[in-house]
């Protein structure tokens, strides 16, 4: 937190301490009481002015935030400035606010992502539980080979999940990846694809879960399975069956079933079937109740720069929204609320012209120990980066408050949720921001 400039105990002791006068005439000593009682009062009065302002003073240094925060700025609509330094992260990257870690200042759906090869973020998810409305644990594979087998139930924690449910929340959905050589015949068969949806359900029932984040887009696409017309439409088919099934299972909680979040890419401008589009979202709106955006990972090491240039996130949300972003659908949501417009808690360590990848949170602070850079703000991008230089020069973005606000100003704006990937690489003080 900021620094707070103390005010010396003498200087207030010498303000308040009495000077001995000589002795007065005697015929003088009415008019001296009359002095001395005045100016008791007065010197009275100067130290509890005085008093009153010293904890005032100290009082609003200590909401003072030395790196980009003030006590009320993002949480009462205030611009956070642009001005960052290496020092003021260092100091207040494992810090938050706001005690109250219950309150939540975006009021959207917030998926958080946790890996089992980052144990931070379950720490972070059990501290900002209330924070989240669902979190995915990124567990299971269904494998597709010669037969369908689900894989990953070695990395459930029950403990942990009793934890973060105290209090009723957030729902708790893990993370189902589909992949494996015969993922094309599990969708072409009728009979296959009954088998991995119940295999998944089943799974779900079992260990007690609210429903499922599934992803399998980028391994249909790289398998080649969405450049086939039919074999895409029996994707699609497969995801909104799923959806059904889950939906089918009632919750023991009032009023509630099985739930489904679908993993899906960014869109694209040009037309590939590779790609998710506003009409695939429309074939599949009412059997999933959630669309994890994967608004990250705009640069890569051959192409270095920003990791989600605001205007892109913007364009993304165009395409999939366009001027319909506000259109009630069944169950009295938005189709634009069902989208989870992703945010990045990890950065990109670059190397100039090109190399270098992911950096997370534990190595980034390491980086501004070691290398004290100046920081500069990319005024398109809308994003933080500085430059360094270990026999060759380094380009370094990653995520600052000031990032993250103007993020979660353009999914209010748009009336979407976020997901973040992940928790567990982020800074303690982002948080503050949910």
């Amino acid at each position: 937190m900021a620094s707070q400039r103390r005010l010396s105990k003498a200087g207030i002791s010498d303000a308040g301490r009495q000077r001995k006068s000589p002795p007065k005439p005697k015929s003088t000593q009415p008019n001296s009481s009359f002095f001395r009682r005045n100016s008791t009062l007065l010197l009275l009065v100067f130290f509890v002015f005085s008093a009153t302002t010293i904890f005032f003073y100290l009082h609003n240094n200590q909401q003072r935030q030395t790196d980009l925060r003030e006590d009320t700025s993002f949480f009462s609509g205030e611009p956070i400035s642009t001005d960052l330094s290496y020092k003021s992260v260092l100091s207040d990257h494992d810090k938050f606010v706001h005690e109250d870690r219950t309150k939540r200042h975006f009021n959207g759906s917030v998926l958080a992502y946790v890996t089992p090869w980052n144990s931070k973020g379950y720490e972070m998810a059990k501290l900002f539980r209330h924070k989240f409305t669902h979190i995915s644990p990124v567990w299971y594979q269904l494998k597709c080979e010669e037969k369908v087998v689900l894989n990953g139930r070695h990395d459930v924690d029950q403990k942990w999940i009793e934890s973060i449910r105290v209090g009723g929340s957030p729902m708790v959905l893990p993370r189902f990846t589909m992949e494996g050589s015969q993922m094309e015949d599990v969708l072409a068969g009728r009979d296959e694809s009954e088998i991995a949806i119940n295999i998944i359900v089943s799974e779900c029932k079992t260990m007690h879960y609210d429903g499922v984040v599934f992803e399998a887009w980028n391994g249909w696409a790289h398998s080649g399975i969405l450049d086939n017309p039919i074999l895409r439409q029996k994707a699609l088919n497969f995801v909104r069956d799923l959806g059904a099934a889950l939906h089918r299972v009632q919750l023991p909680r009032p009023n509630r079933n099985m739930r489904l979040i679908f993993v899906i890419p960014p869109p694209a401008a040009h037309n590939d079937a590779k790609f998710f589009t506003r009409s695939d979202m429309d074939m599949l709106h009412r059997s999933v109740d959630g669309f994890s955006l994967m608004t990250y990972d705009y640069s890569n090491p051959y192409q270095p720069g920003p990791s989600a240039p605001l205007p892109w996130i913007h364009s993304c949300l165009h395409m999939l929204l366009g001027i319909q972003q506000k259109v009630q659908h069944s169950g009295g949501s938005t189709l634009a609320s069902k989208i989870l417009t992703g945010l990045n808690f990890y950065g990109n360590d670059f190397v100039l012209p090109s190399g270098g990848g992911p950096v997370i949170g534990h190595e980034y602070i390491s980086l501004l120990k070691k290398h004290k850079p100046t920081f500069l703000w990319d005024g398109k991008a809308q994003e933080h980066y500085f430059q360094y230089t270990v026999g060759k020069k380094h380009i370094v973005f990653y995520p600052s408050l000031k990032s993250l606000y103007v993020r979660l100003e353009a999914a209010r704006s748009w009336g979407t949720g976020i997901s973040i990937w992940e928790i567990g690489q982020g800074l303690e003080y982002f948080f503050d921001l949910l």
